[in-house]
């Protein structure tokens, strides 16, 4: 049984290269395509593919955000990023939405359905420069050189409030949740509504994962 794929690109001419490569073989299929918001927001509710080639790039929404739809509406399948950015603000935040991997637009060729199938299969696929920015960021974070961060920017981005930010810092510092609730002059019904709101939007299903995502972002005062 063929792969399904649907795929979120609005370039006409990646999309037809996307689209000629896969109908060449005999391992997936094309099952829909998005090439703005709507369109993209369909197929990932029609749940119909096994994985989502998504780029990050479209015009009229942010392709990470796309990702967490698909993490949150279809559970079954994957999400590739294939995207013409190779930097780490982009692949963190694709990777930390629910991306199971990062290729770049240059890796468009018939060898491309051999990584689809390795996404398929649970493994990571990513482009070498991809693997090296991850390997620099991860040197930098075992280094403990900790890089200038622009707290508020960082928290605008994953579109986390201020009161998301309180809950999360509380969580970091191993608060329970009456404790939070407590510290915060808040019901627990509202710090789990919070914390259930700050998993989705870090792509963790953990208050541990949280913790660590949390950390990697370096916008702790440690």
């Amino acid at each position: 049984m063929s792969i399904a794929v649907a795929i979120i690109e609005d370039d006409p001419m990646i999309l037809k290269r996307l689209i000629d490569i896969i109908a060449a073989s005999t391992l997936c299929e094309v099952v829909a395509v998005g090439k703005n918001r709507s369109e993209a927001v369909a197929a990932i509710m029609a749940d119909r593919a096994d994985l989502y080639l998504v780029d990050l790039g479209l015009p009229d929404v942010d392709g990470v955000e796309l990702i967490r739809l698909i993490a949150e509406k279809c559970q079954e399948a994957r999400a590739l990023v294939v995207s013409t950015f190779a930097d780490a603000k982009h692949v963190m935040r694709s990777l930390r939405a629910g991306a199971c991997g990062y290729l770049l637009k240059d890796e468009i060729h018939p060898a491309l359905v051999d990584k689809l199938v390795c996404a398929h299969n649970g493994q990571a696929p990513l482009s070498p420069s991809v693997s090296q920015t991850l390997l620099d960021r991860l040197r930098l974070l075992e280094s403990h050189a900790r890089p200038q961060v622009d707290r508020k920017k960082v928290l605008e981005e994953l579109g986390l409030g201020e009161r998301e930010w309180q809950v999360l810092r509380l969580l970091v510092d191993g608060l329970r949740v009456v404790e939070i609730a407590r510290r915060l002059e808040i019901s627990p019904h509202t710090v789990n509504q919070h914390l259930r709101s700050i998993y989705r939007k870090l792509g963790v299903n953990s208050r541990a994962r949280a913790a660590s995502v949390t950390r990697a972002l370096g916008v702790l005062d440690e």
